[in-house]
């Protein structure tokens, strides 16, 4: 018997549960692609595909969100790649004498931000508030040691920390040496 045959138990059952499914694939897609309704209508039916094609792979039906973002994140990581070597291909074909900037589009900053919110994760809940409010909001040390009930020092210190963590994130550190 199959993991489908015996989790749902019942065709309408698996039609109800990828009918439910959908929604919050759709929303983890928006999370990470801010491009076009048709693009992230295409992502969440390519998702879906995915999440019916490996369901069988989920030992614990507990996991289903951790391994559910997990199979969205690669989906759209996949799409994001292929997406920008189809532009690369693309602009393969312009004339030498052609001037034209470097290529980059609104899916590079969309990567770059999914590469920053997974390398924040690493990071506690409160260092990835302090960082945000220090760099996302701008605020100055004395302004979230208020907000977070620290003294300057503290707040200051673990910046300096999770910065220092940051930095030697393999992905940042790639990219970094890729860079320059």
């Amino acid at each position: 018997m199959q993991y489908t045959e015996r989790y749902f138990g019942t065709e309408y059952a698996e039609q109800q549960f990828f009918a439910s499914l959908r929604p919050r694939i759709e929303r983890m897609v928006r999370h990470y692609v801010r491009s076009g309704d048709d693009d992230v209508e295409d992502l969440t039916q390519e998702c879906l595909i995915r999440v019916y094609n490996s369901l069988e792979s989920l030992r614990d039906s507990d996991k289903l969100d951790p391994w559910l973002h997990a199979l969205v994140r690669n989906t759209v990581f996949t799409w994001l790649r292929e997406r920008r070597h189809e532009m690369e291909m693309c602009s393969l074909g312009l004339e030498a004498d052609t001037e034209s900037e470097p290529y980059t589009s609104h899916e590079d900053d969309t990567l770059l931000y999914m590469v920053l919110q997974e390398v924040l994760q690493t990071l506690s809940e409160e260092d990835r508030q302090m960082i945000e409010m220090r760099y996302g909001e701008g605020m100055r040390y004395q302004e979230i040691a208020k907000v977070m009930q620290m003294n300057v020092e503290a707040v200051r210190k673990r910046i300096n920390r999770a910065l220092a963590k940051l930095r030697a994130h393999p992905i940042v550190r790639a990219i970094t040496e890729e860079a320059g």
